[in-house]
């Protein structure tokens, strides 16, 4: 789609040229390829966000469930016995308080739990206390060590925060890029998914726009722009 320079004008002051700036480099200060960037950089973040909610939805949910068997109770995180720590304590005093108080069921609670609480259940902090006993059971398919699923959570956390806050995600490697020099491959996000089961990343590739995000990431590749 091209758009007329009044309409460029528009998008640029909506838009700003600091968001810009990335593809106006790539681009030569192109700003009608600049846009197109942009609007590239949107439709893919678009699509991988569908990939990272159920990914999100199902690593946290995987947690719960063990982390439930282990301790004998869905309320395991309010169990004197969870090694957390003091991180983790805040941010279920939090999860709790935002989920409507103490009375406020696990399933709540444990929605309002940051993914960033969860992917540090998979630091090397909790490898003996919580990683052995019982969590690694929550990525049956993986057969992985630790550091391994830990690092992958945090590029998803990463990646998952910049889609968030609408930052560049878009390169031209084919690959996403997740902030402080990671570029992450699209299969990375498929291959967490089969870690929790192979049925679930066949769904998550089929109904979840994962087709279309490696579209704009090959376009994107043969452009021979540089991002």
């Amino acid at each position: 789609m091209t758009h007329s320079p009044n309409a460029l004008g528009e998008i640029v002051r909506a838009i700003s040229h600091e968001r810009l700036k990335r593809y106006l480099a790539a681009t030569g200060n192109d700003l009608a390829r600049a846009v197109a960037l942009y609007e590239h950089n949107v439709a893919l973040s678009e699509a991988v966000f569908g990939l990272l909610h159920v990914l999100e939805v199902a690593i946290r949910n995987g947690m719960h469930q063990v982390l439930t068997a282990q301790y004998g109770t869905p309320r395991w995180f309010q169990s004197a016995t969870v090694p957390l720590t003091q991180y983790g304590q805040d941010k279920v005093t939090a999860a709790v308080h935002d989920a409507g108080g103490p009375s406020a069921s696990p399933g709540k609670v444990v929605a309002e739990l940051t993914f960033g609480f969860w992917s540090n259940l998979a630091a090397r902090g909790y490898h003996w206390t919580l990683w052995q006993p019982c969590l690694h059971r929550a990525f049956p398919a993986a057969r992985l060590s630790r550091p391994i699923v830990h690092s992958r959570l945090e590029s998803i956390r990463t990646l998952r925060n910049r889609i968030a806050h609408h930052e560049p995600v878009l390169t031209s490697k084919r690959t996403l890029y997740a902030g402080s020099g990671l570029y992450m491959p699209l299969t990375d996000l498929l291959e967490c998914a089969e870690w929790l089961g192979p049925e679930l990343a066949l769904w998550l590739k089929a109904r979840y726009r994962y087709t279309a995000a490696a579209v704009v990431l090959d376009q994107i590749a043969v452009s021979r722009i540089l991002l």
